[in-house]
């Protein structure tokens, strides 16, 4: 499976990045929302982003992501949403930070 992970903070998103890739996955990387559409494509299966982030928060990327790849499944982590209504998150999972490994295995294996 080929995810997507998009943090800003360089340390979280290589450690998930890193313990996705250990535990079979195929991974990109990108520290912000323009980034990461630039690297979005059809083979990639999960986009697991961060909700708060300069220039386009988590939910704003995921809009943009869904509109160009209908079947893409997103996710997102957050330690803190930050006001963002839950509305903006279109019934898509979020978890929380920290998060264990066997959370995130089964939020993006699922």
């Amino acid at each position: 499976m080929k995810i997507l992970v998009v943090d800003d903070d360089s340390r979280i998103r290589q450690m998930t990045a890193d313990a996705l890739r250990d535990n079979g996955h195929d991974v990109s990387e990108a520290d912000c929302g323009a980034t990461a559409l630039a690297l979005l494509d059809e083979n990639i299966s999960v986009l697991l982003t961060d909700v708060q982030m300069p220039g386009m928060t988590g939910p704003e990327l995921a809009d943009a992501a869904q509109s160009r790849y209908q079947r893409l499944c997103i996710h997102f982590m957050s330690a803190d949403t930050g006001g963002i209504p839950v509305e903006a998150f279109r019934g898509r999972p979020v978890l929380a930070k920290p998060f264990t490994l066997s959370e995130l295995l089964a939020l993006v294996e699922n």
